[in-house]
């Protein structure tokens, strides 16, 4: 939990960068997709990238001592940029790591369930499957490419005004008690269930 309350650490602090983030992924990344895959890759680099290098590199948080928030915002530009150059081949990567992975373990469950044997390691088959299906996956949210971006930034928008909203109901460890856990995932939620309508009601008319 205290490593997560350290990530989540710049989004609280300066959460008017995450205000704004936040409020254009739930609502708008459908409709704009190349800005909403920016804004991703902005805070993940103030949020995950940023701390491991104030954290793993003395350094480099000697340099910026003077000068935090604005090593923070250039790590965050810098990795929007790398992820708006290459959200495509991310997305291939997305698709293929997620399905994969299912297919690894669902196979791996069958042949246990069923209690079947091979001549060989059973781990071959399920990597292989694993790999079919995750190639299969990956060309899929590469085409879907729009959809896959919107559904992300959807969670994540409503992940950070989730968090947002608590820092100023409980303050940032909001995560440190079970009440202040359990209002930030029924935040979370509702703001999902509003993302998803909005972003994708126009769809069915």
């Amino acid at each position: 939990m205290e490593n997560l309350e350290f990530y989540l650490k710049p989004l609280l602090n300066y959460w008017y960068y995450s205000l704004i983030a936040g409020l254009f992924l739930l609502f708008a990344a459908k409709f704009v997709e190349k800005i909403a895959i920016a804004i991703l890759g902005f805070l993940a680099g103030i949020n995950m990238i940023f701390p491991v290098l104030v954290e793993k590199f003395q350094q480099f948080n000697d340099f910026i001592s003077n000068y935090y928030q604005v090593a923070m915002i250039i790590v965050g530009i810098v990795s929007a940029a790398v992820l708006y150059a290459f959200y495509k081949s991310i997305t291939f990567i997305f698709g293929f790591g997620i399905i994969g992975i299912l297919g690894y373990y669902i196979s791996d469950v069958i042949i246990k369930s069923l209690s079947i044997s091979f001549n060989f390691d059973s781990l071959y088959i399920n990597l292989g499957v694993g790999i079919v299906l995750g190639i299969i996956g990956g060309i899929l949210t590469y085409k879907k490419s729009s959809e896959v971006i919107g559904v992300l930034s959807i969670l994540i928008g409503a992940g950070t005004l989730a968090a947002v909203t608590m820092k100023f109901i409980s303050g940032e460890k909001f995560l440190s008690t079970i009440l202040y856990s359990s209002i930030f995932i029924v935040i979370f939620l509702t703001l999902v269930v509003i993302g998803f309508v909005i972003n994708f009601k126009k769809e069915k008319e």
